[in-house]
């Protein structure tokens, strides 16, 4: 087999930017907050989010011949997808823009408001926007490779004719755990510190509504947009 050099794109620079503002906002957080609950398992989830394409090269060089559907699915849609940083982007955005010097999720610039949306609401949207971009072109491309056959392959064919259900499905589990995940986390900064000003987590249930709303009005346009593309 014959391996082949890989050399990083202007895609690979930007997922780059991106992990070194994220690692620069997580000290900053750890510096303001010295609590690790916020900050860590952001910086986990981003880096391994960002990072990935890179795993996978190791794992996958050039030339290498995927041996069943789900590596053929990790070289196609992550090590040889160019839009994957453009994916990824406003997940690491998000949590950027918590930054002690201007964090849109507390202090002035999160008590603004329009239309029952905060500031907020764009990185969650635009997560969403991206999330379910990502399920549906990967159900799409990934279900017409003809030569894999398997469980794998009948599910991939099976959501690909369903890909705003799948989408729908997977943006909704996710958003369960990631709020339930920040309802924890709040909770317990505040037994800590009991000054919800001086904790690095902020909830609440208006704000949950808020972050459901927009996570899914972001599926919408994005289903939207697909069904455009067709």
């Amino acid at each position: 087999m014959k391996i082949e050099k890989s050399y990083p794109t202007a895609r690979d620079f930007l997922r780059y930017g991106l992990w070194a503002l994220l690692a620069y906002t997580a000290d900053a957080n750890r510096r303001e907050y010295r609590m690790r609950t916020t900050w860590l398992p952001h910086l986990i989830t981003n880096s391994l989010s960002l990072l990935l394409p890179d795993a996978v090269r190791l794992l996958f060089p050039r030339g290498w011949r995927p041996r069943n559907l789900l590596e053929e699915t990790a070289i196609t849609m992550v090590r040889d997808n160019d839009d994957y940083a453009v994916y990824v982007a406003p997940l690491a955005l998000g949590y950027i823009t918590s930054h002690p010097r201007f964090n849109i999720y507390k202090g002035q610039w999160g008590e603004v408001q329009f239309a029952g949306f905060g500031l907020d609401s764009i990185p969650h949207a635009a997560t969403a926007f991206a999330l379910t971009g990502l399920v549906c072109n990967t159900l799409r491309v990934m279900a017409h490779q003809d030569e894999f056959e398997g469980g794998l392959a009948q599910a991939l064919r099976w959501g690909n004719n369903r890909r705003a259900l799948v989408s729908f499905t997977i943006l909704a589990l996710i958003t369960f755990w990631w709020e339930y995940g920040e309802y924890r986390v709040h909770n317990f900064e505040l037994s800590q510190r009991g000054d919800v000003t001086q904790i690095n987590m902020m909830w609440s249930a208006a704000d949950t509504a808020r972050d459901v709303r927009s996570n899914f009005l972001g599926w919408l346009l994005a289903v939207l947009w697909q069904g455009r593309r067709q």
